[in-house]
């Protein structure tokens, strides 16, 4: 598998559903358990399929502020600053005070972005 995408045999794209449906036999049932698979996709450096898993992480109060905090390092590493701008916004909102650099730093480092 190629670092930044799930790959399949053929070398098409999977989404992190099906590669873990391809590979473990089976998907979460519960916003924690996409949580864990988001870290483990994140580790991987797969970042797109990262993206998938947070998305019913992000609805759960206990899950929420780790999948914000992996939604926009995910976001910056697929060269989408855009979103990581407001990710990292809702991150620091949340609590995750350390995304305050990671905040600064996007701003500083493509001056055309603004919060809006």
């Amino acid at each position: 598998m190629n670092g930044n995408d799930v790959s399949s045999a053929t070398g098409s794209k999977l989404s992190a559903r099906d590669s873990l449906i391809q590979t473990v036999g089976f998907v979460p049932k519960d916003p924690l358990g996409w949580l864990y698979c988001a870290r483990g996709f994140y580790k991987l450096r797969q970042y797109h399929a990262v993206i998938e898993c947070v998305t019913p992480a992000l609805r759960n109060d206990r899950t929420k502020k780790e999948a914000q905090h992996l939604l926009a390092f995910s976001f910056l590493h697929t060269s989408q600053a855009e979103a990581a701008l407001g990710a990292f916004f809702k991150s620091v909102v949340l609590g995750n005070d350390t995304d305050w650099q990671c905040l600064v730093e996007l701003l500083l480092d493509n001056p055309k972005l603004k919060l809006t």
